[in-house]
């Protein structure tokens, strides 16, 4: 076979460290047309291999690591909060809380729905979450609708309550809650798959709404250095606007898209689409909760909650219900992946994942978060090849919400990274944005190494992993997670030339959060550079 050679671009002088046991030392890379890497290994191996070249770029001895995959981020709702949405993670008190409310709504006056999230009582002054009086204090001729830091509570004031049509008397949906005061009225907060009774009326976004959502969001995991991503939760519209921006070419990340099967406020089950696979989306893959959120205290564990009166959360699926919608999906073809944070949550999803294992054993499941693991749990995960996506993060931005709600015995085994490494399980690093603030992929592997939250407060020390085990979670781990470590994941031969190009070599530092991407590479194409 002749090369046109003058397709080939050359990467070398660089520090490759290309998370691939085949290759102990490259210090360079060719990159064919189809933006796939065609050859790897030194400079003087490559030159003698190849006459001559398109381009070749000079990295000065810069380290080079794998495009980064956050396993699971909610990608468009990152890029909601930076176009049309109330950002108000990190507020401290309900009366700042109130401020950032009214000067929103005054420089949005044609927004039909007033909308916020990020709201953590926690970490506010008052030590509660705001109710629908403090909405109506703000706002009482437009429905406002704040969504809780986790995603799994809500607070709507009294127009979204009563354009919702929901009252004192409306039937509570399964797997869900309407708070309510000592004498029967409504608080505003509604919890798990109540949350639907007030989105539901919310009205859908158009397409160049999830466009530029969708958009943004690319353009800032790029700047982290994130080349691939997995987007965990879609509904019918969401799902045709990935496939509409991949049909014309405008998808800048990688994507897996999980359908979601049962919408919040409903028990409609909502249509499985049709499988759909690109190089920049990928749809084959079903997406299910079966717990609450831990920093909500709607996890479902197997023992209370402090300070509560029994509660140990909410499981928001019976078993019946999970299996035969997800025997559907199975016999379709498609993986299952599903919320699963508690004790009895997993337990109820492997159980679960067992009996479609016998329909289709070729499948591989996954579980998101997974907080907690029991000595069967792990026998289920290794005996049916399972993924684990958990989000150290969690504990470096919520830990004071796990020390306020769980019993000491658990801080010390939640989010169990090394459990998973120790017994060959598979993990996918993620942060789940926007749930948490911070989604920089470094500042989450140095909380994987170190178990540190924000104020230093150690949880889990016996969880800890090595930084290598962690990048390794984040790029080959994540791949296998998305079944497509043949052709990502690591720099070798054949893969995608999906990488970044580092400000620091990590493996020098004894703290990785400081790490930059300086430059992003997707498919052999610079994406973002930092001009800093």
């Amino acid at each position: 076979m002749i090369l046109n050679l003058m397709t080939f671009k050359l990467i070398y002088n660089a520090n490759i460290i290309t998370m691939d046991s085949a290759f102990a030392k490259a210090d360079s890379m060719v990159i064919n047309h189809l933006g796939k890497i065609e050859a790897i290994g030194t400079e003087t191996e490559l030159r003698n291999q190849f006459s001559s070249f398109s381009n070749e770029f000079d990295f000065n001895g810069q380290t080079i690591v794998p495009g980064l995959n956050d396993a699971h981020i909610h990608v468009w709702k990152i890029g909601h909060l930076r176009t049309y949405m109330l950002d108000v993670r990190g507020v401290k008190s309900i009366v700042e809380f109130k401020r950032l409310l009214k000067e929103f709504a005054e420089k949005n006056p044609n927004s039909e729905w007033i909308m916020a999230r990020g709201i953590n009582e926690m970490v506010l002054e008052e030590k509660r979450l705001p109710t629908k009086e403090d909405l109506d204090e703000i706002i009482s001729d437009r429905p406002v609708f704040v969504i809780r830091t986790c995603a799994h509570i809500g607070i709507a004031n009294s127009k979204a309550i009563a354009i919702s049509e929901v009252d004192e008397a409306t039937e509570v949906p399964f797997g869900g809650e309407i708070r309510k005061n000592e004498d029967g009225s409504l608080q505003g907060i509604f919890t798990e798959r109540a949350l639907g009774l007030i989105m539901n009326t919310i009205p859908p976004f158009t397409f160049e709404e999830y466009k530029n959502m969708i958009l943004e969001a690319h353009k800032y995991l790029l700047s982290l250095g994130i080349t691939s991503a997995t987007d965990p939760a879609a509904n019918e519209e969401l799902l045709a606007a990935y496939i509409k921006l991949d049909q014309e070419g405008l998808l800048k990340v990688r994507m897996n898209v999980f359908p979601l099967r049962i919408p919040d406020g409903s028990d409609e089950i909502q249509v499985l689409p049709e499988q759909y696979e690109s190089e920049f989306l990928q749809i084959k893959t079903v997406k299910f909760f079966s717990d609450g959120g831990l920093s909500s205290a709607t996890a479902a564990l197997n023992i209370p909650y402090k300070n509560t009166d029994g509660y140990k959360g909410v499981l928001r699926l019976d078993y019946d219900k999970f299996y035969q919608t997800a025997k559907e999906a199975v016999e379709k073809g498609f993986s299952i992946a599903t919320h699963a944070i508690g004790h009895q949550a997993v337990d109820l999803t492997l159980k679960v994942y067992r009996d479609l294992f016998n329909i289709d054993n070729t499948l591989k499941h996954r579980i998101e978060h997974v907080g907690f693991l029991s000595n069967e749990n792990i026998k289920d995960f290794k005996h049916m090849n399972m993924t684990a996506a958990m989000q150290p993060i969690f504990i470096y931005e919520l830990a004071n919400n796990f020390k306020s709600t769980l019993a000491d015995e658990l801080l010390d085994v939640v989010y169990p990274c090394k459990t998973v490494l120790d017994n060959g399980i598979n993990l996918a690093l993620s942060t789940d944005g926007p749930v948490v603030k911070e989604i920089n992929p470094w500042v989450n592997m140095e909380t994987a190494v170190t178990r540190k939250a924000m104020d230093g407060f150690v949880i889990g020390e016996s969880q800890k992993i090595t930084f290598e085990q962690a990048l390794r979670a984040y790029t080959v781990g994540s791949a296998i997670a998305d079944n497509l470590e043949n052709i990502k994941g690591s720099l070798s031969t054949g893969k995608y030339a999906d990488f970044i190009v580092l400000n620091k070599n990590p493996f020098k530092l004894d703290d990785v959060s400081t790490v930059e991407a300086n430059e992003t590479w997707v498919n052999g194409e610079l994406k973002y550079k930092n001009i800093k």
